[in-house]
Formats: C-alpha cells, sequence, structure tokens
C-alpha cells in the first residue's frame, strides 16, 4: 500500500505540471509516450508484440496520432485520417491471419486490432480535449475525476462494503465502493468548479449541476473502463499490464479508468453545445 501511495504522489507531480505546459509540445509528447508504451503493454498482454508485422504499425500510429492532431491545420481531417489508416490496419491484420497459414488466428487479429484502436483513439482524445475552449480545465477534470473516483470507491469498500460488484471479473470491487466512488467524483467536480469561479479570473460563471452530472458521468464511465481492463487481463491469465509503476503496474494499469472517459467527454462537448460548463 506504501509503495502504492508513493507512486501515485509522484503521478500526480507529474501529470499536474505537463498539464499546466499542455498548450505546448510538452503535452503531445507525454501522450504520444504514454500511448506507445500503453499499446507496446496490450501487444504483450494478447501475445502479438512479438510479431513485428502487427506491433510496429500499431506503435508507429501511437506515437505519431497526438503529434498530428496537435500540429495538423484541421484535427477533423486527421480523425478521418486515422479511421482510414485504421480500417487498412484492420485489412492488413486479416491478410497477415489468412497467408499465415494458421500462425495468427482471428482471435489474435480481432484482440490486436479492438485494444490498439481503444488505446490510440482514447490517449489521442486528451490532445483533442486540450485544445477547445476552456480545454485546460476539462482535461484536469477529465484526467483527474477517474482517480479522485478510484480512491472513494476504494475506501468506501473497505469501509461499507457488503455486495460484490462483479466478483468474476474484479473480486474486491463492491456496490458501496461504486456507488461512493460517483457520489464523491460528482461532489469534487462540483468543488472543483467553486475553486475555478473563485481563483481564475477567466472565469465567471459555471453550472454546478452540469458539473455534478458530468462527474458522475466520469465516475461511471471509469469504473466501466476499469472493468473493460480487468476483464481482458483475466481472460489472458496476467495480474498486471507493465511494472513500470511499482504498485500499480503499467501504464494501461493506472490509465484504464481514464482511457474509456476522455472520448466521451470529447463526444458530449461536442454533441450538447448548448451546456456550458465554465464561461
Amino acid at each position: 500500500m506504501r509503495t502504492r501511495v508513493i507512486t501515485a504522489i509522484f503521478i500526480i507531480l507529474v501529470t499536474a505540471p505537463l498539464c499546466l505546459l499542455s498548450h505546448t509540445v510538452a503535452w503531445p509528447a507525454f501522450v504520444a509516450a504514454m500511448s506507445f508504451m500503453a499499446v507496446f503493454e496490450m501487444l504483450g498482454c494478447v501475445g502479438t508484440r512479438g510479431k513485428a508485422a502487427i506491433a510496429a504499425p500499431a506503435l508507429l500510429m501511437a506515437a505519431l496520432f497526438p503529434f498530428a492532431l496537435r500540429y495538423h491545420s484541421a484535427p477533423r481531417d486527421m480523425l478521418l485520417l486515422f479511421m482510414i489508416a485504421m480500417f487498412c490496419y484492420l485489412i492488413y491484420l486479416f491478410a497477415i491471419s489468412v497467408f499465415s497459414h494458421g500462425k495468427l488466428g482471428l482471435e489474435a487479429v480481432f484482440s490486436s486490432y479492438t485494444t490498439v484502436f481503444y488505446i490510440i483513439a482514447s490517449f489521442g482524445a486528451l490532445v483533442l480535449l486540450r485544445d477547445r475552449d476552456f480545454g485546460l480545465y476539462f482535461l484536469i477534470l477529465t484526467l483527474y475525476g477517474p482517480w479522485i473516483s478510484d480512491v472513494f470507491a476504494y475506501f468506501c469498500g473497505r469501509l461499507f462494503g457488503r455486495h460484490k460488484l462483479i466478483p468474476d471479473v474484479s473480486p474486491n470491487k463492491t456496490v458501496e465502493g461504486a456507488i461512493g466512488g460517483v457520489v464523491f467524483c460528482a461532489l469534487a467536480a462540483m468543488l472543483y468548479g467553486f475553486i475555478l469561479k473563485t481563483f481564475i479570473g477567466e472565469i465567471t460563471a459555471v453550472s454546478y449541476g452540469a458539473l455534478a452530472l458530468i462527474g458522475a458521468v466520469i465516475a461511471v464511465v471509469s469504473q466501466i473502463g476499469d472493468l473493460i481492463m480487468s476483464h481482458i487481463k483475466r481472460k489472458y491469465g496476467i495480474k498486471d499490464y507493465g511494472f513500470i509503476l511499482p504498485g500499480h503496474g503499467g501504464i494501461l494499469d493506472r490509465f484504464d479508468s481514464v482511457l474509456g472517459v476522455v472520448p466521451l467527454v470529447v463526444i458530449l462537448s461536442e454533441l450538447v453545445k448548448g451546456i456550458q460548463l465554465f464561461q
């Protein structure tokens, strides 16, 4: 537990300054590094990291996509190009499977493709989110909200947990812990809005109701994202995706709850233009 807490503090000390510098090249560079390592870990989990023909294109896309989103003059065009690239990657994987004479099965193709797509798209969304209006404040909320939910879900589960959530996927998670994570994430989002309105001059108004709602949504989706990654680990019989973060595991073990949240916030901010969290 002590190692886990020390590593968590280290992660905060690293990511907080990077958020403040997220208008510079430091942010896409950080996201690209995280995306690259996450794809590397996932390919190792599903057993295709040692196959260069599969791993090399995936790792290249993971490293380049965040830079392309930041520095291309039309990010929407880059999203279209990304979809085309991923479609070509799928056809490419199918072709390798067909001509491998059974050495690369369809399960490996599907596992590699879906997880790589999920990881690259989710990390890329961190760049898209930062480059929106009030992007820094959205980024901080979206990045730290899932971690706040994780922390309070853990402590609420330890104190009040009686009913297992999904024991065959994650035996330690409880219904009470999950509810606690949602409630405290919603409250933390409202407190975050109050702090911004009080201390940040360019924020003149916040919607506390909308912040509470998005905080609750972030908590729910982050817990689903965590369970998805736990489900994949159990499927492939591994405890952690990596070992780079002592007490946590790999990049995917720490960012699993964030990956599902970021694209959702980007999509919601596109679909619901009328809701202004910050003004």
